[in-house]
């Protein structure tokens, strides 16, 4: 089981950057991120009406904080066709149901 789910919204920088955008996240930012220890798996899921289009699920393996500590020393530089400033992470973790 994860320990935690991160869940990334987030938008392309204009709607004509959106092929770059897609095509940036799939082969380079997730790429990257599912290179980390401590991240599992990565699933992209878009909407058609809500104020983020986008949402990345990455799976953690590791403690919310080891996985935030490494996310500090990827190389990858963010791509303009990404919205930076409109983008929000969120950290879920488990619910003990005991």
């Amino acid at each position: 089981m994860a320990k935690a789910i991160m869940a990334v919204f987030s938008n392309p920088a204009s709607p004509e950057r959106e092929d770059e955008y897609n095509t940036w996240y799939d082969q380079v930012h997730i790429k990257d991120l599912l290179s980390l220890p401590g991240i599992g798996s990565a699933t992209r899921y878009r909407v058609a009406d809500a104020e983020h289009r986008y949402v990345a699920l990455y799976e953690l393996h590791d403690s919310v904080e080891a996985v935030v500590s490494q996310l500090g020393g990827l190389s990858t530089e963010v791509s303009p066709a990404l919205d930076l400033a409109g983008t929000r992470t969120y950290f879920w973790e488990p619910v003990d149901q005991s």
